[in-house]
């Protein structure tokens, strides 16, 4: 069936596909060079095969993930079948009946997930697919139109031999049933036409593949394949604070080429927007739009650059407004939620470093944490020189006593300043003096760790703590770290090795779980039982993947009945205080604690559990509007055991 001009077509098709991805590449390198390189090629392809081929992360919501799944095979039909239906029927046949089968059963499979598409987006109309509708629908049509011409070309090949292996092709027997009361000579004629219309459609759709919707079909599994390896959230650091002459991110060119790829890797699919605490609760955030604003800016900005028009949007204030820069908690849920590892913290913090470290342009009530930062090294301005003093009852050791000791407790600033996170530290302390632990506190010479500076975007405040608390450590060549805090934990642990730090970071979780374990510390039944619900906070969890230890320190406890709210583990709802919120006034929406609050209230439980000064605060506050403090108890896990223990 090919004629001599088909080849040429081919060649058109594969020209007009390159030549626009050539263009969009010119968008891309627009950005800054990256920094590192590509490392473990191989693991690197399996995740391509495992997350874009085998669809993951799209499965993890069955109806979205079984229509894209059914579609994304069914576009792999037209390749197939241009290898196969150019070749005359006898070699066809010759290639076996499990392949017809096999195509059969994916095209099928593909026109079912059409329809669930048109369903979800045409009938259903989900708030997170509104803004693709038309698109979607030249993507439905098209990819459509591929299946149902291929099952027609089956079909008037069944009706022309007179159904000849039929059962081999179940759903082209179907369609052969339309063509059975023509002619012999019009089913020749439009199994011809039919072909020709097919194998058009199908070169279009490679041709077009930049210009459209497809595009995310290359660009998500190009970005799975460059997604960073290591712990996920960590910002990249400023080295040049001498000499560069801006800092964050005005322009798209401050961006990096792979954070402006991103935008194209963006499937749209929404699923960042239905799982961000601010979009959630109100705020002017939505991840999705954030991602897709930036895409319309930069294809907005090369047209005008090619028409050569100087006029430029702002890229703070005009694409991407204040509010919704402030509103993000950095909790990481769009990047995990993600079927393609898309992340927009990371443009976020980056415009939020140019408008602190440029403009000086922030929430008022920040200008106060910066001050308390620089002349107290915490959030409250409470006088550095009492940082220890929560400690003074309870016989824990100073670094600075010259007594040698295997393990660094750094408190943080929660539990040295906050009157009730003191507890916490007051409880993990006699847990590690019970356990006969050898450990010590640098007591005025720790600092903070810097998390809600480089987080609000001052990475210079952030540098100073770091070289002040690196030069305590090093000092007293402390090689272990316990923290309570999974802020100054995610810093240590994963942050500081920037500066050149290496130390063994544990969270309390870890630490304690171990002990009991161990049976270095000994549990008694709880005093009544408890139904004991969980909260996940966001640098514990996502951050650092620490599920599991939580959850078995209070199984371990006898009477605690352990229940889990609906959005948990890596699904978890942030309680609204990371990526400096604890420090910013909430004017707009609900409050994001109090809808978690609210999450846990509903399972009815008799307290509520976490391992977060932040969280505890945040909930606390929220059974306090919800005036359910007195009868429902917000506890860190380290209170439960140090009350459980014998």
């Amino acid at each position: 069936m090919l004629t001599m001009l088909d080849p040429l077509l081919v060649v058109v098709a594969l020209i007009l596909c390159i030549t626009g991805f050539v263009r969009r590449s010119r968008l891309w390198m627009a950005g800054k060079p990256g920094e590192g390189s590509i490392t473990d090629t191989l693991r690197r392809i399996w995740d391509v095969v495992f997350y874009g081929i085998g669809h993951r992360r799209i499965l993890r919501e069955a109806s979205p993930g079984l229509m894209h799944a059914f579609i994304f095979f069914a576009c792999l039909i037209p390749f197939l079948v241009v290898l196969v239906v150019q070749t005359p029927l006898t070699l066809r046949t010759s290639l076996g009946n499990g392949l017809s089968l096999l195509l059969d059963i994916v095209g099928l499979c593909g026109l079912i997930g059409i329809g669930i598409a048109a369903f979800r987006r045409y009938i259903q109309k989900p708030e997170r697919l509104s803004d693709t509708r038309r698109e979607d629908a030249i993507a439905i049509i098209w990819v459509a139109a591929i299946i149902v011409l291929g099952f027609c070309i089956e079909g008037l090949r069944l009706a022309l031999t007179g159904g000849q292996d039929a059962q081999w092709a179940p759903v082209g027997a179907v369609f052969s049933y339309i063509f059975l009361p023509l002619g012999k000579g019009t089913q020749v004629i439009l199994h011809s036409l039919i072909w020709r219309i097919h194998f058009f459609v199908v070169l279009a759709l490679i041709a077009f593949i930049p210009y459209t919707k497809f595009l995310h079909i290359i660009t998500s599994a190009v970005n799975i394949f460059l997604r960073p390896y290591g712990p996920p959230g960590v910002l990249p650091r400023i080295k040049d604070f001498e000499t560069a002459e801006t800092f964050g991110a005005a322009r798209l060119e401050d961006f990096t080429r792979t954070q402006l790829f991103q935008l194209d890797a963006c499937t749209r699919c929404g699923r960042c927007q239905d799982n961000c605490p601010a979009h959630l609760t109100e705020k002017p955030l939505s991840p999705k739009k954030l991602l897709q604003d930036l895409r319309q800016h930069m294809e907005e900005k090369a047209a005008k650059a090619a028409a050569k028009d100087q006029e430029e949007k702002p890229l703070i204030g005009g694409v991407i407004e204040h509010e919704t820069i402030w509103a993000c908690t950095t909790c990481l849920s769009c990047h995990f939620q993600c079927p393609v590892f898309e992340t927009t913290v990371d443009k976020t913090i980056e415009m939020r470093r140019n408008l602190v470290l440029m403009e000086s342009n922030f929430p008022q009530e920040v200008q106060t944490v910066f001050r308390n930062m620089e002349n107290n090294s915490n959030p409250w301005g409470v006088g550095a020189h009492t940082r220890g003093d929560w400690a003074n009852d309870v016989g824990v050791k100073l670094a600075s006593s010259g007594d040698p000791f295997e393990l660094l407790f750094y408190v943080g600033c929660a539990g040295a300043f906050d009157d009730r996170y003191k507890k916490v530290a007051v409880a993990v302390a006699k847990i590690l003096q019970k356990a006969d632990i050898n450990f010590a506190i640098l007591g005025a010479e720790e600092g903070c760790c810097g998390d809600s500076a480089r987080r609000i975007g001052n990475e210079y405040l952030y540098e100073t703590l770091v070289q002040n608390n690196l030069a305590a450590l090093q000092n007293y060549n402390v090689k272990k770290i316990l923290t309570i805090c999974p802020h100054c934990f995610n810093s240590l642990k994963n942050e500081y090795p920037q500066h050149g730090a290496d130390f063994e970071v544990m969270h309390h979780t870890e630490f304690i779980l171990g002990l009991i374990e161990q049976g270095r510390i000994k549990l008694r039944p709880a005093e009544q039982p408890l139904k004991v619900c969980y909260h996940d906070s966001c640098f514990l969890g996502r951050y650092n993947s620490i599920y599991r230890q939580p959850r078995a320190i209070l199984k371990a406890i006898p009477g605690i009945s352990l229940i889990e709210m609906d959005r948990n583990l890596d699904r978890s709802f942030c309680c609204g205080a990371g990526g400096g919120r604890m420090w910013m006034e909430e004017h707009l929406g609900k409050r994001i604690n109090e809808a978690r609050t609210d999450q846990a209230l509903a399972k009815n439980p008799d307290a509520i559990a976490t391992a977060c000064p932040y969280c505890l605060t945040m909930l606390f506050d929220g059974l306090k509007v919800r005036e359910k403090e007195e009868s429902i108890k917000s506890l860190d896990i380290a209170e439960f055991v140090f009350s459980a223990m014998e």
